[in-house]
């Protein structure tokens, strides 16, 4: 559930006359988020996604707004621009709360099919094709939110790393990435957790890539291994037709390079064990909802699962 803060009409009837945006009438909680309370807000006859963060800090939340003020200048189209209160900061305070305003955009997450990977492929390789100015360095590193090679390794190192963990990580990649950190991979702006509960369809088309809250700089064969990881899925597992159809999109826009090709299976194994860890973090040592302490084994499963199926078809 995203509904976690809970908001009265006049509260958000406060936040909206932050922004001048009118007379709110109406207040809706939307079961979306994790580090967010979600309501759609309609206010001045139109409508909008406020937000209200749960766990994270101010300066964690500026920074993801730096990268969508960035994408807007890029005009990369999958996207949502944050709008500006009438003191033109991005990011509101009210009471002891503060969060961010966003357009409302009708749509829904798509089910498993060849066509939801493929436009959701488009859209990613889109964002990896994206040409950048000096501000890209002004943008925060992917690690900073999210987890890559190296700090999921060196987790497995710690004293705290979980015997399950730790144990499939040793068993699935025996090189310790090796092949990750010693390879000077294309780096961009990436997302870092597209899932396919992170976009929104509508008639079959993609229209937004949702929550960059681990979106940053960082490498695309990683992004693209955790987009694949949490997309290409049926009941619960990876599906090699559907991680080509991805991959048919995804090489419309941006063909892969080789050493790219040659190691996405690994590729999209990390990208499991990447949000495994994350999940650890959030709910098993932060606690931030008991009830997914232990779901980080969901992926490690799904993992278990994808390296015995490619013993049998082969992905590319």
């Amino acid at each position: 559930m995203g509904d976690y803060t809970k908001l009265s009409q006049i509260d958000a009837q406060a936040i909206s006359d932050l922004y001048e945006l009118g007379p709110v009438s109406s207040l809706t909680p939307l079961s979306l988020g994790i580090s967010n309370s979600n309501y759609k807000v309609e206010a001045g006859g139109e409508q909008y996604l406020l937000k209200v963060s749960n766990d994270k800090g101010q300066n964690e939340l500026n920074q993801e707004m730096s990268l969508l003020l960035y994408l807007e200048e890029l005009n990369f189209p999958y996207s949502l621009t944050p709008y500006k209160t009438k003191n033109a900061d991005v990011v509101y305070h009210y009471q002891d709360k503060f969060g961010v305003l966003l357009p409302f955009l009708d749509g829904i997450p798509p089910g498993p099919s060849d066509i939801a990977c493929e436009e959701i492929g488009k859209g990613l390789a889109l964002l990896h094709s994206l040409k950048h100015t000096d501000k890209l360095k002004t943008i925060r590193d992917h690690e900073v939110v999210g987890f890559g090679a190296k700090e999921v390794f060196n987790y497995t190192q710690s004293s705290h790393c979980p015997a399950d963990f730790k144990d499939l990580f040793n068993l699935m990649f025996p090189h310790h990435l090796t092949w990750f950190k010693e390879h000077n991979w294309e780096r961009g702006i990436i997302h870092g957790d597209l899932y396919s509960d992170n976009t929104l369809f509508k008639n079959e088309l993609l229209q937004v890539l949702l929550d960059f809250e681990q979106g940053g700089r960082g490498e695309y064969i990683l992004d693209l291994g955790i987009s694949i990881s949490g997309t290409c899925l049926e009941k619960g597992r990876l599906i090699p037709p559907l991680i080509r159809s991805f991959l048919r999109g995804y090489e419309s826009i941006r063909p892969l390079p080789k050493e790219e090709k040659i190691h996405l299976a690994d590729s999209i194994a990390l990208g499991l064990f990447s949000i495994s860890l994350w999940r650890i973090k959030r709910f098993k040592e932060k606690n931030l909802n008991p009830l997914m302490a232990e779901s980080y084994r969901e992926l490690l499963l799904r993992a278990e699962i994808f390296n015995e199926t490619l013993k049998v078809e082969p992905l590319l």
